[in-house]
């Protein structure tokens, strides 16, 4: 494979992250326009932002990343990217928050294709050495995304207000915040095209010598995925393939997180006064509030995630053993959720908290817009390139270095909420934002090398899940939450901070046992069914 090819598709794979993260982020430069339009609460913000998102986007991951995996990753690359373009760009024909949160769930739905399929394809392209390097240069492009969600954003609604002060003089009377969602959701259309034309999908594992073929029905893969996550069909798959017991505790955690979120919705709906938890809709006396969205989703969620684990362990053992039944693996899905609350929380109010707190305006979001996606290119680059040189040191290396940008990162965001400078602020934003790139390619790479070449969609997809289901979903949404109910933003945005020290503590435990969990890797999958061939001694 010629070396101009792989390096084209990885210039591709990193603008579709960046158009992904785009249409994922737009919501943080939009929260002061659609809060005014559409009578928002932060909660409800942080609700778009996070849980209507994240379910969604973390739950069809895992049969998504199957489908990527099983069947064909690029026509899941380019099948995806088209489904999530048309959604953000439907966003902007939303009048109310119903209407913008089903459309924010098709955007979920749609991303979470992509990255698992594009890991996956980095991971038949490029040799295991260069493994950090080149995921972190991938991830570059959600902080280009990133970045270029606030200026793009800023610079359409600032124009777009600009020619038409009037809405009805507007072209179909859209709003700047509308004609932002139509701005950066047609692009992904046409970068759909190109993949579909241009991109060749590589035999998987064929670069280690572990070549592996599509299965020969991979829609019934995907299927059974999606089902095994969705009482009652959860409920007939568990007593089909597994035993009465497995079915008991399938039913029994299914009660235990609906008791868990009805108890959740009561004591948050009381901490509101009744201005900050509106109602959504009525049906007789059942009031349906944001509380109520948000906590069903989360033990949807939740329920999901024990009930396909319950299944993969029947169905696939060798998968369940390297991943979660691995607690090295287990333990660096809990980093993604720790990291995933506190990075999500920052980013989410970054803008809201700068413009309530220290007067910033529309056009300041391009300053951080362009400061957010230097420093990501930067940051994720050179995180890249330090933890595969340190790997070299040694095995536990990029986590070391992780590690090391945790607490640079907790640092630099505990001086940029805590000063009232805008000069400061900007500055401490600036090497935060270096510091929140630095470990991720670390991780990804990490998770990577613990697994099967045919598992790495699937590997992708459980971070993401962890991420979106910890991070996402509760990270903006409690932290809107605890705005809403003391009006301290500042105080609420501080709290998530917490949430690092968790991390790292997790960290040193994959640390101590990294090494032989990679060295084990082949034996282990051997020794739970896999049919590899068995290494022939000198």
């Amino acid at each position: 494979m010629k070396i101009w090819y792989k390096w084209y598709v990885l210039i591709v794979l990193i603008l579709i992250y960046m158009v992904n993260q785009i249409d994922r982020q737009i919501i943080t430069i939009l929260a002061p326009f659609l809060k005014k339009d559409l009578a928002l609460t932060d909660a409800q913000l942080g609700l778009l932002y996070g849980t209507a998102f994240a379910l969604f986007y973390g739950v069809f991951g895992i049969p998504l990343s199957r489908l990527a995996d099983a069947w064909h990753r690029v026509r899941t690359l380019w099948g995806g990217l088209l489904f999530w373009s048309m959604m953000t760009a439907l966003s902007g024909l939303s009048g109310n928050f119903v209407h913008l949160s089903l459309a924010r769930v098709g955007v979920g739905i749609g991303e979470a294709s992509a990255s698992p399929a594009a890991i996956s394809l980095l991971g038949d392209l490029f040799d295991k050495k260069q493994r950090s390097t080149i995921l972190s240069l991938y991830t570059t492009g959600s902080y280009l995304g990133i970045g270029a969600s606030l200026v793009v954003g800023g610079a359409i609604v600032t124009a777009w207000n600009g020619m038409f002060p009037d809405v009805a003089a507007a072209p179909f009377q859209l709003t700047g915040w509308q004609a932002a969602f139509f701005g950066v959701g047609i692009p992904g259309l046409l970068l759909a095209m190109l993949v579909a034309l241009t991109i060749k999908e590589p035999v998987p594992g064929e670069l280690e010598g572990l070549p592996q073929h599509n299965a020969k029905l991979p829609l019934a893969v995907v299927l059974y995925d999606l089902a095994v996550m969705i009482p009652p069909f959860s409920f007939f798959l568990i007593a089909r393939r597994g035993t009465a017991i497995q079915l008991a505790r399938n039913l029994l955690a299914a009660l235990i997180i609906a008791t868990m979120a009805i108890c959740t919705i009561s004591l948050t709906d009381h901490l509101l006064t009744p201005a900050k938890r509106a109602p959504i809709a009525r049906l007789g006396d059942f009031v349906l509030t944001t509380n109520v969205v948000q906590w069903t989703a989360i033990g949807v969620a939740v329920y999901a995630v024990i009930s396909w684990l319950q299944a993969v362990r029947l169905h696939d053992g060798v998968t369940y053993r390297l991943t979660a039944g691995s607690r090295t693996f287990v333990a660096l899905l809990l980093v993604s959720g720790f990291m995933g609350i506190c990075a999500n929380s920052l980013f989410a109010f970054v803008f809201l908290y700068a413009s309530r707190y220290l007067g910033f305006g529309a056009h300041d979001g391009l300053l951080l817009g362009a400061i957010g996606a230097a420093t990501g290119v930067f940051g994720a680059s050179l995180g890249g390139l330090l933890g595969d040189r340190a790997k070299l040191r040694h095995p536990a290396g990029r986590i070391f270095v992780s590690i090391g940008a945790m607490l640079l990162l907790l640092l630099f965001s505990m001086i940029q909420y805590l000063t009232d400078s805008r000069s400061l602020f900007l500055v401490a934003f600036t090497l935060a934002s270096i510091a929140m790139t630095l470990w991720v390619g670390c991780l990804h790479a990490t998770a990577q090398d613990l697994v099967l070449p045919r598992m790495r969609g699937i590997a992708f997809a459980l971070k993401a899940l962890s991420t979106s289901v910890i991070g996402l979903g509760l990270g903006p949404y409690v932290v809107g939450l605890i705005s809403d109910i003391n009006g301290d933003l500042r105080g609420a945005i501080l709290l998530s901070l917490t949430s690092i020290p968790c991390a790292i503590l997790c960290l040193l435990y994959v640390a101590r046992n990294l090494g032989h969990e990679e060295q084990s890797v082949l034996a282990r999958a051997r020794a739970a069914g896999e049919p590899l061939p068995v290494p022939i001694a000198a």
